[in-house]
C-alpha cells in the first residue's frame, strides 16, 4: 500500500474566473515560469504557492515513491480535512491522522514519513 501525503490550501486559481494563471494560454501551454503566472498575485499568495512548492519537491526528493496529492481547501474533501483536522489559513500536509502546518513544520512532516515507512518493512 504506497504512503500517500495530502497537501491541503488555498491556491491562486480560486480567486477569479479570468485568472491569469489558469486562462493564459501560454502559461498553460508551459511557455511561462510559474513565477510570471503569480507576479500579479498578492506577496501571501506567492508565499502560500511557494511552499507548497519547495514542500512538495522536499518529499519527493526525499520519498521518490510517496504520492502527495494537492487539495484546495474549498472542495469538499479539502473542506472534511479542515474540519477534521481544525486547519487554519495557511497550507498543511495531512499524514497518518495529522496535520503539519507548512513549510514551519516540514522536518517534522519529513521525520513522521520516514517512521511510517521504516514501521512498513
Amino acid at each position: 500500500m504506497p504512503i500517500k501525503v495530502a497537501i491541503v490550501g488555498l491556491f491562486p486559481t480560486v480567486f477569479s474566473t479570468r485568472c491569469k494563471a489558469v486562462c493564459d494560454p501560454a502559461g498553460v501551454a508551459g511557455l511561462r515560469t510559474l513565477e510570471a503566472q503569480l507576479s500579479e498575485y498578492p506577496e501571501v499568495v506567492r508565499a502560500g504557492v511557494k511552499a507548497v512548492t519547495d514542500a512538495v519537491s522536499e518529499l519527493i526528493r526525499f520519498f521518490p515513491d510517496l504520492q502527495v496529492e494537492l487539495v484546495h481547501a474549498m472542495s469538499l474533501k479539502g473542506l472534511a480535512l479542515s474540519v477534521r483536522h481544525r486547519l487554519r489559513s495557511g497550507t498543511y500536509a495531512v499524514f497518518a491522522g495529522r496535520a503539519f502546518a507548512l513549510p514551519h513544520q516540514l522536518e517534522e512532516l519529513i521525520e513522521s514519513v520516514e517512521g511510517a515507512l521504516a514501521n512498513r518493512t
